[in-house]
């Protein structure tokens, strides 16, 4: 799907592909640029893998690798926000995807910069797309690409066993090192449909560690904050981590905390609501299941489970761009299930509305406030960036009073 390029300045790119009004899209790389794209208030590298999960291109990986290094090296603090496109998406220069990021990525540098003190230098945002065949067989009507859904599933599935776990891990041990010292590097990793299978396919250990331990503040190893919308996987996967934060120790918890994992399902999303469980019902006959919730959670996305579901998101009101039920910006559970209306999000691929993106720049704003916080403090670890989340700005209160707020001076007016 193709999306009206921002016009930001960013140089890297490459030319927009001709495309037949018909046809399979080859199994190749799209983008050619090792490294991080300057020219834009951000910073953007794109890493594509095949349909094994490999780089096409080990110079893009290798250059996001040496960045990495060298920032760790020169103890430089970044916000480095991550996207791993689904189905029927890829990296071309025009993807909508792509184009929507870039977009995020903006905001977020100029919150950045609207956040620092006069005299102080803004971190840098980088961003990183993270490209894979998502889009295969296509045709102007849209039915031939509705057919690829099980084929992308299994390619989605190889993809979150392969090289882009590598990548997580570069970007962890970066994270993580910062954290160590006192920094306030702060790492967000977001997917969207079999983009969000493969974050959570490659992310699912960290996050169970993290719900085990339920000390005063949940602080997950890989990332500050892990985020999907309409992810396509099962809601077996999440069935551990469920089984976490309903146990006796994790209810006891009285320290409320910004999110540190947030799932965020589309209550209309035709893909993962209907499409999704009937190519996954095969699974329910073969496989043993104990009780009605795990046979449904064999079938079943994660957003489709009303076990699961913590929150409910719903459109503008109020003066407000969404309404947030529980609405406080920190909670006691940071693990976040959240079904949302249409008109935040309308259907599998409606994610980049204004409501929703609202939402997204305002908790991402709080992660970094947070991580800000927690640089100033010098406590060391992460256990320095839990302990400032409760001094971020505004950390307390509604989250949508908030989002009306930042929303209003990101586009200018109220």
């Amino acid at each position: 799907m193709s999306g009206t390029q921002p016009n930001d300045g960013l140089i890297g790119l490459v030319p927009v592909e001709h495309r037949f009004p018909a046809g399979i899209m080859p199994n190749v790389q799209h983008q050619t640029f090792h490294g991080f794209m300057s020219g834009a208030p951000y910073q953007l590298a794109i890493v594509e893998f095949d349909d094994q999960g490999r780089c096409y291109d080990r110079g893009q990986i290798d250059a996001v690798a040496d960045r990495l290094d060298a920032m760790r090296a020169s103890e430089e603090d970044v916000i480095l926000l991550v996207f791993v496109h689904g189905w029927k998406h890829d990296a071309r220069s025009d993807d909508a995807n792509l184009s929507s990021f870039r977009q995020v990525l903006a905001q977020t540098a100029a919150h950045e910069k609207a956040s620092t003190p006069s005299g102080g230098v803004p971190r840098p945002v980088m961003g990183i797309f993270v490209g894979w065949r998502g889009l295969t067989t296509y045709d102007p009507t849209g039915l031939a690409a509705n057919t690829t859904f099980w084929g992308r599933q299994e390619a989605g599935h190889r993809v979150s066993t392969g090289s882009v776990r590598e990548l997580f891990g570069r970007l962890r041990h970066y994270r993580n090192s910062r954290h160590k010292y006192g920094g306030s590097a702060l790492l967000v990793i977001a997917g969207h449909s079999f983009g969000g299978m493969v974050v959570f396919s490659a992310l699912a250990q960290s996050l169970i560690e993290a719900a085990s331990a339920p000390v005063s503040h949940v602080v997950p190893r890989f990332a500050d904050l892990v985020l999907l919308a309409n992810p396509a996987i099962e809601g077996a996967r999440y069935i551990p981590i469920q089984d976490l934060v309903c146990s006796d120790a994790f209810k006891q918890r009285t320290t409320v905390q910004l999110p540190v994992f947030v799932c965020v399902q589309a209550e209309n999303d035709q893909a993962v609501g209907k499409a999704f469980p009937l190519g996954n019902f095969k699974n329910a006959l073969t496989e043993a299941s104990i009780g009605d919730l795990e046979k449904r959670c064999i079938t079943h996305g994660i957003g489709f489970i009303d076990q699961f579901r913590t929150h409910r998101l719903t459109g503008p009101a109020g003066g407000n761009p969404f309404v947030l039920s529980p609405a406080a910006i920190q909670q006691a559970n940071p693990f976040w299930i959240v079904a949302a209306s249409k008109e935040v999000i309308d259907g599998h691929s409606g994610i980049w509305q204004a409501p929703f993106l609202c939402f997204l720049t305002a908790i991402v704003s709080q992660h970094v406030a947070a991580s800000k916080s927690a640089g100033a403090a010098k406590d060391g670890g992460s256990a320095a960036l839990a302990m400032a989340v409760t001094a971020a700005p505004q950390a307390s209160g509604n989250l949508a009073d908030y989002a009306a707020t930042l929303c209003s001076i990101e586009t200018g007016a109220k």
